[in-house]
């Protein structure tokens, strides 16, 4: 085919942008130096090699005449002679709103002139700066509070500038109590997926069989079935290994459950139950808060609340009475008798724990010396073998 016309190197520069100016969109006028041809001098051939790119010496040794072959150095062995200049030009970068960090803005053929070789293109890579108050992820942003026990037991009201300026007041619902969240991190790049459950000697013989495989791999089964057998359409909702083979099977989770039948030497793999890891994600959120999207700015991602509740110290004995009459019953009811231990409870770091006793946990510092129970050992540490009588 055609051979394809070289082009000048790329250049990519970085821009960087505040969350504001993601969020409301922005152009930014930036300035780009550049070589291009000097066009009153144009392009010629070049004299000193005649066009050829190459300059042809003779040189003379003794009685021998040779010729050396060598590229021009006036022309850099091109054949052509030609002039560059800086130029420093203002672009106009428009970014829109919703823009994701390292979202390109390119401007075609603004890279370096060469008379055999296409203009390269100019990159503006979005560099976004980290904020004061928000954080983001994708579409969705997120805002750190501290509440009272008070606010999260009896609502709160929270008020908050957005990033376009508006004030927003965010309010719970009435009667609504908060809850310490269970160790879920949402800007966590990696969130852990459920786990697929496991039942040993079963089968469910009712469900459509999809899909057969000649492998045992547990872990390569459930990429297959997320994403071989998916991506051609087949929804598989279980597989079951037996005798070294592997039987993919169609319908839903509900459907895997109920067809589940005894089968020796059989294990069934259902996929995870989505509610089950959904309910330990759950964060309060303002719905339709989130940045713009890139493709669609009148949609928006969600605003979430990373809430911390924080504890009082201590409470008298009155507030504790009072607390005592409104909340529902302790789940660890006093108990009485003279048959009991009793101990306080006190503030410790387990990792100060573990190390102060690190010396009488290894395994070469016990606190007891149990060699005589293998026998008497000589010099060396070897073991010294008695003779008999």
């Amino acid at each position: 085919g055609r051979r394809q016309r070289r082009r000048t190197k790329d250049v990519v520069q970085p821009l960087k942008l505040t969350l504001e100016q993601l969020y409301n969109g922005v152009t930014k006028k930036m300035a780009i130096n550049r070589e291009v041809l000097d066009k009153e001098f144009g392009v010629r051939s070049c004299d000193n090699c005649d066009g050829r790119g190459v300059r042809v010496q003779i040189v003379r040794m003794g009685p021998m005449i040779q010729q050396m072959q060598s590229p021009c150095d006036r022309c850099s062995g091109q054949g052509k002679a030609f002039r560059t200049k800086k130029e420093r030009e203002i672009l106009e970068v428009h970014v829109q709103k919703g823009s994701p960090d390292s979202h390109k803005v390119t401007f075609r053929d603004k890279a370096d002139e060469h008379p055999d070789a296409d203009p390269g293109d100019v990159h503006f890579v979005v560099k976004e700066q980290p904020h004061a108050v928000f954080k983001r992820k994708g579409a969705d942003l997120f805002v750190e509070k501290t509440i009272s026990l008070v606010e999260a037991l009896c609502g709160f009201e929270i008020e908050l500038t957005h990033l376009d300026g508006r004030k927003l007041l965010i309010q719970t619902a009435p009667g609504e109590i908060i809850r310490p969240t269970k160790g879920y991190d949402p800007m966590a790049d990696d969130v852990k997926e459920a786990e697929w459950e496991v039942f040993e000697d079963c089968d469910c013989p009712g469900m459509e069989s999809v899909a057969k495989a000649e492998i045992a791999d547990a872990e390569k089964c459930k990429e297959a079935a997320t994403t071989q057998l998916k991506r051609k359409g087949v929804n598989v909702s279980c597989f079951v290994v037996k005798n070294g083979e592997t039987e993919f099977k169609s319908g839903t989770r509900a459907e895997a459950l109920k067809a589940k039948k005894t089968k020796k030497g059989a294990t069934l793999y259902v996929i995870p139950d989505p509610a089950a890891s959904s309910a330990l994600r759950m964060t309060k959120a303002v719905k339709g808060e989130g940045m713009p999207t890139l493709k669609n700015p009148f949609v928006h991602g969600n605003l979430f609340l990373l809430l911390t509740i924080e504890f009082p110290d201590k409470l008298s004995d009155a507030a504790q009475a009072a607390l005592k009459k409104e909340l529902p019953a302790p789940l660890n009811p006093s108990v009485s008798g003279d048959d009991h231990e009793i101990h306080q409870i006190v503030d410790m770091d387990p990792v100060v724990s573990e190390q102060e006793n690190k010396i009488n946990m290894g395994s070469g510092n016990e606190a007891y010396d149990e060699d005589d129970e293998d026998g008497p050992r000589g010099p060396g540490g070897q073991r010294v073998q008695c003779a008999q009588q």
